[in-house]
């Protein structure tokens, strides 16, 4: 028998602010099925009012990503 460790990714959405003093927020998905992928952190994000273009550019306006407070839609 042997044992290994193995350690799933945890995705988070940051803020890309850079007007004025750099945004520190970030977005972590409240559930383990949502943090172990790029795409559903992303579409969680979303639908927490986060301003994040879709995965690969898909009727994206901007390439960033945007906290509730500073969003540009």
């Amino acid at each position: 028998m042997s044992t290994f460790l193995a350690q799933k990714p945890i995705y988070r959405v940051k803020c890309d602010n850079k007007i004025g003093q750099p945004c520190e927020a970030t977005f972590e998905a409240d559930n383990d099925f949502d943090r172990g992928s790029d795409r559903m952190t992303r579409q969680a994000a979303r639908g927490a009012g986060w301003d994040v273009p879709p995965p690969r550019g898909e009727g994206s306006r901007s390439p960033f990503d945007f906290c509730p407070e500073h969003k540009r839609r």
